[in-house]
């Protein structure tokens, strides 16, 4: 999902809500939970498990606000901080049980804007030969393109929260693209696709 704050306005909501603000909070969570959500369960198929930690997320952050630091991207923050606390989740529950938690092929759902300039099936079409594609990416490379793409995260901000090189990413990146282009171009020969 694109950014609907710029900037200055991340820092100004953050501020609000780090000294005190109850209507900073309500915004922080309206605005992001949603699509925290989507992206922890995209890295994890496990309902409560990512419900829990996005709620432990929003109360410790609501109970150390005049501790945290400074930010200018709300998502971005909030995506590290999530996916750090999943994989410490995951990596306790996998201690205590025998399957694993983490899926190897998580839904890589997208959402198309293209609806709006050109006939419904045909967008209907094309999103399920890109969902297809997608799914046939390895994890890492759906996670980067989400966070990218999806989140409007920087390629530097996406390193962090993967904890990976620019190089990887940029690597990653690349990869992925060249692989959905392959994928997709034998239903795109007579029609622009997604831009690619």
């Amino acid at each position: 999902m694109a950014d609907q704050f710029t900037p200055t306005e991340h820092s100004q909501l953050w501020d609000r809500f780090r000294t005190g603000s109850p209507g900073a909070f309500s915004q922080l969570y309206r605005s992001f939970a949603a699509d925290l959500y989507s992206y922890g369960y995209r890295l994890v198929r496990h309902k409560e498990l990512v419900e829990d930690c996005l709620h432990e997320l929003f109360l410790h952050i609501h109970e150390n606000r005049s501790r945290l630091g400074y930010t200018d991207n709300i998502r971005y923050y909030l995506c590290r901080a999530l996916r750090r606390r999943l994989a410490e989740s995951v990596e306790r529950l996998n201690r205590l049980e025998s399957s694993p938690c983490l899926l190897d092929r998580p839904a890589f759902l997208t959402h198309s804007y293209e609806s709006l300039l050109i006939d419904e099936q045909v967008v209907a079409h094309q999103q399920r030969v890109l969902e297809t594609a997608m799914n046939r990416l390895p994890k890492r490379q759906k996670e980067i393109l989400h966070l990218v793409y999806l989140q409007g995260l920087t390629y530097p901000q996406a390193a962090e929260v993967m904890n990976l090189s620019m190089k990887s990413v940029y690597n990653t990146v690349h990869v992925a693209l060249k692989t959905l282009r392959g994928q997709v171009k034998p239903y795109s020969k007579h029609q622009a696709f997604f831009g690619f």
